[in-house]
């Protein structure tokens, strides 16, 4: 079942299922590799901020924009 990566389990691996958003935050996360069909990985999540792991890539995501992706399990 689809849900917002804010919900998923640390070291965990996903699949990027949609961006939720208008379209400057869809290009802004497509340029960083959150592209669909993509795997990712929750490494730490803070009260404010997750760090995801991307194509070996690790990015801060704050909490608002990490709503914005939905993800399914791997």
């Amino acid at each position: 079942m689809s849900h917002p990566v804010t919900y998923g389990q640390l070291n965990k691996k996903f699949v990027i299922k949609g961006i939720n958003g208008n379209d400057k935050t869809k290009a802004r996360l497509i340029e960083r590799g959150f592209c669909i069909g993509e795997n990712l990985c929750i490494l730490k999540d803070t009260d404010e901020n997750l760090i995801i792991e991307v194509n070996k890539s690790r990015y801060v995501v704050n909490f608002g924009l990490a709503n914005k992706i939905i993800v399914d399990e791997a």
